[in-house]
Order: C-alpha cells, then sequence, then structure tokens
C-alpha cells in the first residue's frame, strides 16, 4: 500500500548490466572498472612528446657502470617507462662500420634468445653520431669470478654454508642459458666466469655475446654465420681445441660444452684449466686437452669434467642439458657422501662403546642409539644415492658389530633380525646366528615346559574338585562313625580296612577320569603323587597296626599325622597356604592322642576345614565372577518379587 509519495527511479546503465552478467554467467571474468583511471595525461602526452625524439634524447645517461677495449656501458633512465637501464654504446674512436655491426649482432644474439639467464634487450637503435645504442636490463651484481675467488663472499652474500654447491648451482643456471641458446641455433664460443654475472639476489646471468656465431641461416642478416667464424676467437684459458682450428665446421654446441667443462674444472681447482708461463705453453695446453687435478679433486667431478673437456668432440657430452643432469647427479651424490660422512663419525662412537665399554644397561643404551644414528644417516645417503658404496658398507659394518654384541650377550634373535638388514652378509657369521637360534629356541623351548610345568593356574579345577572330594568324604566318614560309636557300635581295623580300599577305588576311577589335567602340570603330578603316596602310608599303617598292638582309634589318629605330614610336603613345594592346614591337623593329632574317643569329631572338623579352604583358594576366578555374577541375578530378582511386584500390586488397589 502506498503512503502517497513517489520512489525515485533508479536507471540501469550499460556498465551495471555487464557487471551483473559477469556476476551470474562467468564469475572466473575479470570485472574492470567501469570509471577511467584518474591522472595519467601528463605521463601520456610526455611520451607523445618522447616518440618523435631521437633515441639518445629518450634517456638520461648518468655515470659509467664499465668499459672494455670498445664499448661503453653506461647506466641511463629509461625516460618511456622511468627506470634504470644499462646502454651499451661503442667509444668515440671505435665507431666503425664493422664495430657498429658487431654490437648490433651481439644485441641482436641476446634479443633472440630471451631467457631467464640471458640479460634481456630492451631496444636497439642508431644514434645522430652514428653510434649503436644497446638498452639493456641493469643487472646490479658481480661477475662470478669475484665469488669463485672468495669463498667468504659466497657465504656472506648468500648465507651458503656450501660454497661448492652454490657454485655448482650457478653453473647448472648457466648450463640452462646456453642449453637453450643451442636450442636457437646460438653457439656462445666465449663462456667463463667473467661473463656470468651474479646479481644481488642471486639471479644468474650469461653476458657478453660479442662473437657468439649462428649455426643456421638468417636471412635478416642480424645473426652471424658460422662460415663467417674463421678466426680464433675465445678465451685461451677456457678455450676448447677446434678453436684453434680456424675451421668454422668443427664449431659446434658441444664446443660450449667443454668451455662448460672448463667453468667446472676451476670451481674445484680454483684456476682454469688451461695454464702456462707463455701463450706458447697455454696453446699447447688447449691442443693436447690433458689437464691437472690434483689430490681434492672429487673422483667424479673429475670424471664429469674430463668427459666434458674430452678432446674428441664425440666423446663430450652431447649437450649443455646432459652435462647439467650429471652435475645435478654429482650434487646429489655428494650430499649422499655429506650423510654418510656424518653416519660415519656415529659408527666410530659405536665401534669404540662396543670395544671399551663392559656388558651391560648402559652399554646397550648407548649401542642402540649409536646403531640408531648409524641407520639413519646411512639410510639417508642411500635414500639419495642407492649405489653410494661407502654408506652401504658402513650400514653393514654397524650392523654386523652390534650382530656380533648380541651374539656375545646371547641374544640370538636380536642378532638374527639385524643380520636381515646386512646387505651381504658372511656366511660364517650367518651360520653362526642360525646355530645361536636354534640353541636359543631349545632353551626357550625348555623353558616354556618348566614354566608349564609349574604354571599353578593348569588343573586348579581338577585339584579343587580333587580336594573336595576328600574332604568332603573325610568329613563324612568319620562323622558316621562317630555317631555309630554313641550307638554302641565302635570302629574296627576291618572297617577301617573296607573304607580306605573303597576310597582307593573311588581314587583311582577319579586319577583315571583326570588323567590329562592332573599330568599336565608338575605341580598337579606332585600333588596326585602325594595323595598316593598318603593312601599307600595309611594302608601301611593299617597292615602294621596289629602287630604293633595299635587300636583302631589310635589308627585314625595317627591317620591325622599322616595328613598333616602330607600338607607339609603341598607345603613345601606347591601351596604355603597348605602349612595352616597341617597345623590345624598336627593340633587335631594331639587332642586326638590325648582324648581318643574325640579322634573321630576332630578327623570330620578338620576335614570340613580343608574342603571350605580348598573351595574358597582353589575356585578359579571365572567360576568365582560367575558365582558372583549369579548371586547378584538372584538377589535382584529376589528385591523384584518382595518389592517391585508387591508395590505395582498396591499401586493397583490404589
Amino acid at each position: 500500500m502506498s503512503d502517497g509519495t513517489q520512489e525515485p527511479q533508479r536507471t540501469t546503465t550499460t556498465d551495471e548490466l555487464d557487471f551483473a552478467a559477469t556476476l551470474q554467467n562467468r564469475p572466473s571474468a575479470t570485472i574492470e572498472p567501469a570509471q577511467r583511471p584518474a591522472g595519467g595525461e601528463a605521463a601520456l602526452a610526455a611520451l607523445q612528446a618522447l616518440a618523435a625524439r631521437p633515441v639518445d634524447e629518450r634517456l638520461v645517461v648518468k655515470q659509467t657502470l664499465g668499459e672494455g677495449g670498445m664499448g661503453v656501458v653506461r647506466l641511463a633512465e629509461q625516460r618511456s617507462m622511468g627506470r634504470d637501464v644499462a646502454v651499451k654504446t661503442l667509444r668515440e674512436g671505435a665507431r666503425t662500420a664493422d664495430a657498429t655491426l658487431r654490437a648490433l649482432r651481439e644485441a641482436w644474439v641476446t634479443g633472440a634468445i630471451e631467457h631467464p639467464n640471458i640479460v634481456p634487450v630492451y631496444d636497439v637503435a642508431i644514434a645522430d653520431d652514428g653510434a649503436p645504442v644497446i638498452v639493456m636490463k641493469r643487472i646490479e651484481g658481480r661477475p662470478w669470478s669475484h665469488f669463485l675467488a672468495d669463498a667468504d663472499l659466497v657465504r656472506e652474500r648468500f648465507d651458503s654454508r656450501d660454497p661448492i654447491e652454490w657454485h655448482l648451482r650457478v653453473l647448472e643456471s648457466v648450463c640452462d642459458a646456453v642449453h637453450f641458446a643451442h636450442s636457437r641455433s646460438i653457439i656462445h664460443r666465449d663462456l667463463k666466469p667473467d661473463n656470468v654475472m651474479i646479481g644481488t639476489f642471486g639471479e644468474v646471468y650469461v653476458l657478453d655475446w660479442g662473437i657468439a656465431v649462428c649455426t643456421e641461416p638468417d636471412p635478416s642478416g642480424r645473426l652471424p654465420d658460422l662460415s663467417t667464424a674463421s678466426e680464433i676467437a675465445g678465451t685461451p684459458s677456457y678455450m676448447a681445441p677446434e678453436q684453434l682450428m680456424q675451421e668454422p665446421s668443427l664449431l659446434t654446441a658441444r664446443t660450449d660444452v667443454f668451455l662448460l667443462g672448463a667453468m667446472l674444472y676451476e670451481v674445484f681447482a680454483g684456476v682454469p684449466p688451461h695454464r702456462g708461463d707463455n701463450m706458447q705453453q697455454v696453446f699447447a695446453s688447449i691442443i693436447e686437452a690433458s689437464f691437472y687435478f690434483g689430490p681434492g679433486f672429487p673422483a667424479e667431478a673429475r670424471a664429469i669434467a674430463e668427459r666434458a673437456m674430452a678432446r674428441p668432440q664425440d666423446e663430450r657430452f652431447e649437450s649443455a642439458a646432459a652435462l647439467k643432469a650429471a652435475i645435478e647427479g654429482y650434487l646429489r651424490h655428494r650430499g649422499s657422501r655429506k650423510l654418510a660422512f656424518h653416519a660415519r663419525k656415529s659408527l666410530d662412537r659405536l665401534l669404540d662403546v662396543l670395544a671399551t665399554e663392559p656388558a651391560g644397561p648402559a652399554r646397550s643404551a648407548s649401542v642402540f642409539n649409536l646403531l640408531g644414528e648409524c641407520r639413519f644417516g646411512y639410510r639417508a645417503a642411500l635414500e639419495a644415492w642407492p649405489e653410494n658404496a661407502s654408506a652401504r658398507q658402513g650400514l653393514d659394518r654397524a650392523l654386523v658389530a652390534v650382530v656380533e654384541a648380541e651374539l656375545s650377550e646371547g641374544d640370538a634373535f636380536a642378532a638374527q633380525t639385524l643380520l636381515r638388514e646386512v646387505s651381504a652378509p658372511d656366511p660364517a657369521l650367518d651360520d653362526r646366528v642360525a646355530r645361536a637360534v636354534t640353541a636359543r629356541s631349545a632353551e626357550d623351548e625348555r623353558l616354556r615346559r618348566l614354566a608349564d610345568d609349574y604354571d599353578r593356574e593348569a588343573g586348579t579345577r581338577t585339584r579343587m574338585v580333587l580336594g573336595v572330594m576328600m574332604g568332603v568324604t573325610w568329613t563324612l566318614i568319620p562323622l558316621v562313625g562317630a555317631i555309630n560309636e554313641l550307638r554302641g557300635l565302635p570302629v574296627t581295623l576291618g572297617s577301617i580296612g573296607w573304607t580306605m580300599g573303597a576310597f582307593a577305588v573311588l581314587g583311582a576311577l577319579f586319577r583315571v577320569w583326570a588323567r590329562d589335567s592332573l599330568g599336565k602340570t608338575q605341580i598337579n603330578r606332585g600333588m596326585a603323587a602325594t595323595l598316593a603316596v598318603q593312601i599307600l602310608a595309611q594302608f601301611a599303617l593299617l597292615v602294621a597296626a596289629p602287630t604293633m598292638q595299635l587300636s583302631a582309634p589310635r589308627v585314625m589318629s595317627l591317620f591325622v599325622l599322616t595328613w598333616a605330614l602330607t600338607k607339609l610336603l603341598v607345603a613345601v613345594w606347591i601351596e604355603r597356604w597348605f602349612l595352616g592346614l597341617a597345623a590345624l591337623d598336627l593340633l587335631c593329632f594331639s587332642l586326638s592322642a590325648h582324648v581318643p574317643s574325640a579322634t573321630l569329631w576332630l578327623m570330620s572338623a578338620s576335614n570340613l576345614v580343608f574342603t571350605l579352604v580348598i573351595v574358597r583358594l582353589w575356585l578359579p576366578q571365572q567360576d568365582r565372577e560367575r558365582i558372583q555374577e549369579r548371586r547378584a541375578a538372584l538377589r535382584a530378582r529376589t528385591r523384584k518379587i518382595l518389592f517391585g511386584e508387591w508395590q505395582s500390586a498396591d499401586k493397583g488397589d490404589e
């Protein structure tokens, strides 16, 4: 419902429609601002004014950055971009047509191989006075040769802990640039550390393409043709042999590979490969291509350098990329060797501990830690370079040393586990470990059987049943005899004999029924044998009673004594708590000796206590828990009956 006022109408512009369409249909597209950016008119007008001016007026030349034999490089401001650039031109006295063409061709070559490791050329022109003007990116840095001569400078400027690796990474970047140039049919011919610039942030640039040649014809005439390279050109300290031959057809991409190898040589040797007291000696070194590798020159790096600088071109690396791959492999191997070197220190400490410290927990802890260090270091080295023989040998040596120690300390299984990690175990050691494991296994089996033999838990239920059977029997029989005596039926030796016979038969049947359980452990066998000895002793006593003129009450009193002695034996060999039962039997024996008429009552009481104790102590834990669960369930049902159902009935009445 309107309130009488009219809302102002809003106009939707085309730009707003485009914006809405972008949000709805093309969320990945860029949203451009509809308004023109403010300002910039003055800069645009200045650029238009500069367009008509000569090139030297478009640059504000500042100080000189460097000078060569013919050229000079100055710092300038490129007014059209408002940035500092390097401007290369010729000296006034060297501005010939040939020199101008050479300078421009260097710029054209550099511009043709635009690469992150090659200095960009922004523009080339001819000034009003005929001098070439080459506008390039300004590189703030130093030649690589400065860093090769000062390892501390590498550490200081680039925080490198390993100058050799840093230099090899620089050389890899040079290989990248050269390989790219080769893919564009350009050969540099003057690669050396002085022609590699290292920027402030570690950037690598290959410079000075002034004598580069193109191996493919260039219709434009900008790139120098290989056929024109009929004169000696390059830096003698680094030259390949074919650079002295003055035969253009001999110059190939592998010529640059030689020069890259020469720089690799200088990284390790600290000097260029060609040296001499005079130029004749230097030229002789170039032609012979024979180099001196000092004792500190790593073997693998030497092999790479020798192949890169091989006199026959076909024996060199086929490309700069292949040389870079070899350097990268060497760096991986070098890192692996470093890891192995540090692991060797742990190995030396491990061997020293094994040789000097006595066996014991302290030595075992040290050996465990040091072996862990060896394993970690050597395995890391092998992961970086699986063919690292020194790492493999060091790891094997550490493992074998600990295997020997474990054998001497009697831990055959630890020795066997460690021996499995040895790459090529000695057959004699393998045999020793196998025999030790066999002996240890046999000993462990013997101990296991011995432990099983004396396992108190095995056969507990059977022992309890046997004890209860004996206890109940000898509780009831004396009790019946005592009641009969009160009725005027005294116990005789004959009745004792019949009772003993029946008990012996019952015991024999039980022994047959429970033979597996009673024969399972030494404890059960001992108890069964002790019980048998007791019964035999009672039979012997009963047989000797007439001869010894012993009455039936005296025989039964002596039976109590045999029980006490039997329980003492069980207490000594099996269960300590039988001492209490033995003491009770001795007490009953003493009382019966003084009061013969109470013998049967004492026998019954003693066996009743024995039965209760047997049930309490030998009842298995799981049976106790089951009984407790049943008791709890019975109590719960009782409470439910007594309280729950009655309460329900009461509620119903209400």
